[in-house]
């Protein structure tokens, strides 16, 4: 089974979370919708990439235009 990385997006930011293959939660926290809240969550989407040999199942809840970036 693949990682699993699942979003609740907000306005601004989105709470995030990381399962292993084994169902347990590796990370957990906040990203920005800022360039720099992105490029860390790119980061992370090619770590466990890696580490499994394969994407990571990405999963997320948006609600109106809070999953829009921001400029």
């Amino acid at each position: 089974m693949n990682h699993v990385i699942a979003f609740d997006v907000s306005m601004g930011k989105s709470a995030m979370v990381i399962y292993d293959r084994h169902q347990h939660c590796v990370w957990e926290g906040e990203v920005t919708h800022t360039p720099a809240g992105f490029r860390f969550l790119k980061k992370q989407i090619e770590a466990v990439t890696h580490q499994d040999g394969r994407e990571p199942h990405l999963v997320f809840e948006a609600t109106g235009v809070y999953s829009l970036g921001k400029d």
